[in-house]
């Protein structure tokens, strides 16, 4: 398997694959250091030809980086190498019977997932987020540590939720949206803007 990233998320996502064991035949990617060992253990690729040669042996990777633009570029392109996504699920996880999507999308530690929730491909719920009943997200979007998203809330493509902000319930989130760290969302929120502070304010 390969992990698309070298970074700290790749960092933290390596944690999870090491409680998971899912260390075999592990490598990382990254085309732009020329450091060639991941943690002193694992070792980094840095073009595609060689992305290729491990796809003809071992076709999986996992997408090690948390902004979701670069997310979706690791997919297309990984993809178009012959590459085959998949995801994780860390430790404590809570997650309903009644949850769709869960297998396109990386959830870390200690994550809440509940009813009815759709989950897009890609996406990422970071450590300790909170994801109510009946909540939709889209595809590619970041959902950071300790961000709570409370009932029928819907979020866009290629958002990123800062850590422990706060979507009130029914709230809608456009796509391309960044809502900042800590900020309580308590309206709608058109494509392509910033919200930060409570309550949250476009700027």
């Amino acid at each position: 398997m390969i992990v698309a990233g070298a970074g700290g998320h790749a960092l933290e996502l390596l944690d999870i694959l090491i409680s998971m064991e899912r260390t075999k035949n592990l490598e990382f990617f990254d085309e732009l250091s020329s450091i060639d060992v991941f943690q002193d253990r694992f070792p980094i690729i840095h073009s595609e030809e060689k992305v290729k040669a491990h796809f003809s042996k071992d076709p999986f990777f996992i997408l090690g980086t948390g902004n979701p633009i670069v997310r979706h570029q690791f997919y297309k392109r990984f993809s178009d190498l012959g590459g085959k996504l998949i995801t994780v699920k860390g430790k404590g996880v809570v997650f309903s019977d009644f949850t769709s999507g869960a297998e396109e999308a990386d959830i870390f530690n200690l994550c809440f997932i509940s009813a009815k929730t759709q989950l897009g491909k890609g996406c990422l719920i970071n450590t300790g987020a909170q994801i109510h009943h009946e909540v939709k997200i889209g595809e590619f979007t970041e959902i950071s540590p300790g961000a709570v998203l409370l009932g029928k809330v819907e979020v866009g493509s290629f958002c990123s939720i800062g850590a422990h902000a706060t979507i009130l319930p029914k709230v809608r989130i456009g796509n391309h949206v960044t809502v900042g760290a800590g900020s309580v969302v308590t309206k709608d929120v058109p494509d392509g803007v910033t919200v930060i502070g409570v309550p949250g304010r476009i700027v």
